[in-house]
């Protein structure tokens, strides 16, 4: 059982399998079409804090993940996560990215919650950064330990300038600042379930 598990979260390097085609375009898709969504429901999906902890729209920290303030936030997000997709999908199976997106998104989610300063919060980009942060995870091993390490480097330097400017720019409408606290907390999130898939997942000593 355990060699079965583990296997199963063993690709082939260089394979882009039917699982990690399907993958890569359900998660587009979806941000797509929710930019489609009426502004009566993109205002019930947005994370706000108020209804959130008064109201107990516990859905809004997860939902406001894959909604988006125009295309001019959308695309860089979709352009992120395709270029995520052609760096980590051919060498790490569709289940762990799976897992570490799964994670990224909660850790996202929860640090909104945890974080008092956040009022209220739409985009992908912590997501984005957790995956990052869990692919690298994934990928320190044997053969690719410098791939991981240059990417947890720039990871390092791109949260350190977030915090550094405290969320400004980023090309964002008027009013509108980058939550660079979503990044730190996703990153988090990523981190942890890439740890965690690969103790879990470790190859037994014999097959």
């Amino acid at each position: 059982m355990t060699a079965n598990v583990s296997q199963s979260f063993h690709a082939r390097r260089g394979s882009l399998s039917t699982g990690s085609a399907a993958l890569a375009l359900t998660v587009a898709t979806v941000l797509a079409l929710a930019a489609l969504l009426p502004d009566s429901w993109q205002s019930l999906l947005g994370y706000r804090r108020g209804p959130v902890l008064e109201g107990l729209q516990v859905w809004r920290p997860l939902t406001a993940q894959v909604l988006h303030l125009g295309l001019g936030h959308l695309l860089p997000n979709l352009a992120a996560w395709g270029l995520l997709c052609l760096l980590l999908l051919a060498r790490m199976p569709a289940g762990a990215l799976t897992w570490v997106l799964t994670g990224s998104v909660i850790g996202t989610a929860v640090g909104l919650v945890l974080t008092p300063g956040v009022a209220w919060y739409v985009g992908f980009s912590g997501a984005l950064h957790g995956l990052l942060a869990g692919g690298a995870v994934w990928l320190w091993r044997p053969g690719s330990r410098r791939l991981a390490a240059a990417l947890l480097l720039g990871l390092a330097f791109k949260l350190a300038w977030d915090v550094f400017t405290g969320g400004g720019g980023g090309g964002l409408p008027a009013g509108a600042r980058v939550v660079f606290e979503a990044h730190v907390w996703g990153s988090l999130g990523g981190v942890l379930t890439g740890g965690l898939i690969r103790w879990f997942t470790r190859r037994p000593p014999c097959v």
